[in-house]
């Protein structure tokens, strides 16, 4: 009889920089000391728990450095996914809103992302779809287990859309500051559900 699975979502903590920058997989920034606090704070309630199975990470350093080194300290396994990489921003990497030349389109992506192509990068279409079918790679087969994956803001957006069945141009509801931890229970033959939001969160900002 299939057990359910526990997955914990945790987004990076706080990183060095400006903070309303296009941050995606081009721009590869550390975590201040408060922002490996913020994931530290989490890993101590995960280790308190003592349920955990598997760790899986964004190859991205300010997910995959705090996911290794809890992975030593908890003894528990860590894959890195790719494919869990936050989003290519393109031509908008690493510059702050008001440095973006198409103004109109940058607009229409804060308020509706879903059918966007950003320019030089990725369609929203394609980085929904990457990380959906990571996910269910992931999760194929896993029955009565815990895991965790360490990843960025719009690809925890992505998952919990898809998961709760929330319109892709609703994300931007979600609010997922640094170090917001959240929890899925999947079930075969049931929907998901929601167990916490943001359990630990750090300040609200956009990644």
């Amino acid at each position: 009889m299939a057990e359910p699975v526990i997955v914990d979502l945790l987004r990076h903590g706080e990183v060095e920089g400006p903070v309303a920058i296009a941050r995606g997989c081009g721009t590869d920034v550390p975590l201040t000391e408060k922002g490996w606090q913020q994931m530290h704070s989490v890993a101590q309630s995960l280790h308190l728990e003592g349920s955990l199975t598997a760790i899986a990470t964004s190859p991205l350093s300010r997910c995959a450095l705090f996911t290794e080194s809890f992975s030593n300290s908890s003894h528990v396994p860590a894959t890195i996914l790719d494919q869990m990489r936050e989003i290519d921003f393109g031509h908008w990497e690493g510059k702050q809103a008001s440095e973006i030349k198409e103004q109109e389109l940058l607009s229409r992506f804060m308020e509706n992302p879903d059918g966007i192509q950003i320019p030089g990068g990725e369609s929203f279409q394609q980085f929904g779809e990457r990380v959906i079918t990571t996910w269910d790679n992931w999760l194929e087969g896993a029955s009565g287990e815990h895991r965790l994956l360490v990843s960025h803001g719009l690809v925890k957006r992505i998952l919990l859309a898809h998961l709760l069945g929330i319109p892709v141009s609703h994300i931007w509801r979600l609010a997922l500051p640094y170090g917001a931890w959240s929890r899925i229970s999947l079930l075969k033959g049931e929907q998901p559900r929601l167990l916490f939001l943001n359990k630990e969160t750090g300040e609200s900002c956009v990644d």
